[in-house]
């Protein structure tokens, strides 16, 4: 066989072969879906058109009814970008979703002292916290959205049978399941 016969058998046979040993990229949830609906604390009217995020690129607004779902924040591990668990981790430990809108006092949000349906984070599956109501604040007259502090929630714990979402921090227990059920895996107060 001519050589350049050879290099060309060869290359036809290794390039299909070498495509195969690429590993596909991976998508890592780093954060949970979240979901819930946004009420005004004086009124308990829904609020309309707030905006939601944990990023520009990762946002959503309240619709009509105040309801809202910001999907989970889903990083690509490919050969260019190779990320370890700490990183990920890191990532998510961070994660902080800002609620803003005029007229009411903006609310930060740690997702990371939210309370999962499971133990620990699995950043392999996606995970959904329905956060149930959460209230707004609103500013007074003439006062603008910056001229306050947001309001920062640092945990957020499944509510027990006695507690309100309006005078707590709390998210509503997974329909079908108990307080019991859920409540060891609430992050340590």
């Amino acid at each position: 066989m001519k050589p350049y016969k050879l290099f060309v058998f060869t290359s036809v046979l290794t390039i299909p072969l070498s495509a195969c040993l690429i590993p596909e990229p991976t998508d890592y949830y780093v954060t949970p879906a979240l979901s819930g609906q946004l009420l005004d604390s004086v009124t308990q009217q829904p609020v309309t058109d707030v905006s939601i995020y944990l990023t520009d690129e990762h946002q959503t607004t309240s619709d009509s009814t105040g309801k809202f779902a910001l999907p989970p924040m889903v990083v690509s591990d490919d050969m260019n970008k190779r990320r370890n668990k700490e990183q990920l981790q890191f990532i998510y430990e961070y994660a902080d979703i800002m609620i803003e809108s005029e007229g009411y006092q903006r609310r930060l949000v740690n997702v990371d002292g939210m309370t999962l349906p499971t133990p620990a984070l699995d950043i392999n599956t996606p995970v959904s916290i329905n956060m149930g109501s959460v209230y707004l604040t609103p500013l007074a007259e003439g006062e603008h959205v910056y001229d306050r502090v947001y309001q920062y929630t640092e945990m957020m714990r499944y509510c027990q049978p006695t507690e309100s979402q309006k005078e707590i921090d709390c998210i509503p227990v997974p329909e079908g399941k108990t307080y019991e059920q859920v409540s060891p895996n609430r992050p340590i107060e």
